[in-house]
């Protein structure tokens, strides 16, 4: 049979034990493939997020502890999956997944290997990561085309590059919602004006930064909230940034929240203060949501957002340029509405089930079989 006409079994390997956007990417991958007639299975480490929320779908699921990048027991509990279950494709989700499966790989070979590659840092110059990325893949899925540049940029071969841009589900988005009682519920006054980030508190998603901008606002745009959703090994580092800089009545940090569209939904505006991003799925939800978005030019975030069309962008680590943004359009209804309405437009071209289908194309490509 050609690949496109049968089902594929399908081993995903990730190693996080948090929930973050890339494991919110796996379960829609994995959903679409099974909504598809493919058989996904996942190997994850025991009580992770991931692997909770995947067993608690009906996903096949095998815990593996991949404690660390050269837990030997891993490896072959990954090598031993792999054949009593027998995948066509294993996908390696994450650093640590990628190492103990390319290690598990040259111990029982034979299924075709995929690495989704979602960060736009560097490949590291140590020894282990050039060996690393050395091992034989099939082919390296790049969430945008700024992580592309950058895997080449460390020396990784262009050839099994290719770019897959994430997806957001878009339907959470289209429901009716009362957005002015969602407002009065969550005690934001009629005249404030919400900015709201989502993302880790983790060095590179730069809240510090988005700190320091705040500052700045309460001469400019002295209306304007910010909220900030997530969790992190920097929260106690930002707290103590927000009481020294007094911001403790203009910011708030909501600490990991499942209700995120609603929030979406409820807010004026969106702002992503990173200094390195692989495409930004949190600035596709707020699209979809028609919020107008701020955002650093970096890594993949140019690719959707559109500088005065579906937003606005400013360079990285600059305050400065982040504050003045953040007043342009929290003092401009019509602005706001117009980045809205585009953005909105803009983030149908990125539904999961697009990813879901390139990446299966990716499988199929893959699963040919190889002349000579």
């Amino acid at each position: 049979d050609a690949p496109g006409s049968r089902s594929l079994r399908v081993l995903h390997v990730d190693s996080e034990r948090t929930w973050r956007g890339g494991e919110r990417q796996v379960l829609f991958l994995m959903r679409h493939q099974r909504e598809g007639g493919d058989q996904p299975i996942l190997a994850a480490p025991p009580r992770s997020a991931m692997l909770e929320r995947a067993r608690a779908e009906g996903f096949p699921v095998r815990p593996v502890p991949m404690r660390g990048t050269w837990d030997l027991g891993s490896v072959l509990q990954l090598a031993s999956i792999t054949r009593a279950d027998r995948p066509d494709i294993v996908h390696w989700h994450a650093a640590r997944a990628h190492a103990l499966g390319a290690a598990a790989a040259r111990l029982h070979r034979g299924p075709r290997t995929v690495l989704s590659r979602r960060v736009d840092f560097p490949v590291r110059r140590s020894p282990g990561s050039r060996l690393l990325y050395a091992l034989p893949v099939d082919a390296i899925a790049a969430i945008s085309e700024g992580v592309r540049r950058a895997l080449i940029a460390s020396g990784v071969h262009a050839d099994p590059i290719r770019v897959i841009p994430s997806g957001i589900d878009l339907e959470p988005f289209q429901a009716p919602f009362d957005r002015e009682g969602a407002r009065r519920a969550l005690g934001i006054a009629a005249d404030e004006v919400l900015a709201l980030l989502v993302a880790a508190l983790a060095p590179h998603k730069s809240q510090a930064t988005l700190l320091e901008a705040a500052a700045r606002l309460s001469r400019s745009a002295p209306r304007v909230t910010i909220w900030i959703a997530g969790e992190g090994e920097l929260r106690e580092a930002l707290l103590a940034q927000q009481r020294a800089l007094g911001l403790q009545d203009r910011v708030r940090f909501l600490g990991f929240r499942e209700d995120v569209v609603p929030l979406l939904r409820a807010a004026d505006l969106f702002v992503l203060s990173s200094y390195l991003e692989g495409l930004g799925t949190s600035v596709l939800d707020a699209m979809a949501a028609g919020l107008p978005v701020v955002a650093t030019a970096v890594g993949g975030v140019p690719e959707i957002v559109r500088h005065e069309q579906t937003g606005l962008l400013v360079p990285a680590r600059d305050p400065d340029a982040l504050a003045a943004s953040i007043a342009r359009v929290a003092t401009d209804p019509a602005l706001r509405a117009s980045l809205g309405a585009r953005g909105r437009e803009r983030a149908q071209d990125f539904g999961s089930d697009r990813t879901a289908a390139a990446t299966r194309s990716l499988y199929e490509e893959l699963l040919k079989p190889r002349s000579g």
